[in-house]
């Protein structure tokens, strides 16, 4: 992993030397591999992706997310690795992707976001941080469940419940159920839930939501 703050006051110092670097080959922060979104969406924009282009909007999300989420002890320059690059469509027409953050921080955490790319800038939107195997649409809809099933340890006056962090429970294997526990900090009190997802052929993904007593 590479200093990003550092990376970004190198490009703002040498700023030629930056833009020419970033037509010609990958930055060091980023370790994913292109292959598919070579396959999704070419070689142009994958170069695009895989360059310096979009190092600024990128490191203005991940500090956000590292100020934001509870309960990690993270240096104000944390060494960060771009670990995942994942085409997403979301409408025909559009490129957008997931990207998976890894940061050094106590304890080492994973962060993810959703790029659409509007004009020559990616929109970059939050998604729940961990190694959860939800897609954007899944999480925002399971989601509203884990909140249900935390909502009775909450404080009256708690306003800044947020999950903290995902990992996964059990295998992915194509096709069949799989779990996950979600951490829920609600306002300094911890709670986990366990998120049952079920696949169908037919109508997308079920889940269930029980709280981890």
């Amino acid at each position: 992993m590479v200093d990003l703050r550092r990376l970004i006051g190198l490009c703002s110092a040498v700023s030629f030397i930056c833009v020419s670097a970033a037509s010609a080959q990958t930055p060091a922060y980023i370790t994913a591999k292109p292959d598919g979104v070579v396959r999704a969406y070419g070689n142009d924009v994958a170069r695009k992706i895989f360059s310096n282009a979009y190092t600024p909007v990128r490191q203005q999300a991940v500090l956000r997310s590292q100020k934001s989420i509870p309960g990690f002890d993270c240096p104000s320059d944390p060494q960060i690795a771009l670990a995942e690059v994942i085409p997403y469509p979301v409408k025909q027409g559009t490129t957008s992707w997931i990207e998976r953050y890894v940061l050094g921080c106590t304890p080492r955490t994973m962060r993810n976001f959703l790029l659409v790319l509007e004009g020559e800038q990616p929109r970059m939107i939050d998604l729940l941080p961990g190694n959860t195997n939800t897609d954007p649409l899944l999480q925002s809809d399971a989601l509203k469940g884990g909140y249900t099933a935390v909502g009775a340890m909450a404080a009256k006056d708690c306003d800044k419940a947020a999950v903290s962090d995902t990992r996964l429970t059990s295998k992915i294997e194509r096709g069949a159920p799989w779990t996950e526990r979600w951490v829920f900090d609600l306002c300094g009190t911890k709670a986990e839930v366990e998120m049952t997802f079920t696949p169908s052929a037919t109508s997308g993904t079920s889940w269930t939501a029980t709280l981890v007593k």
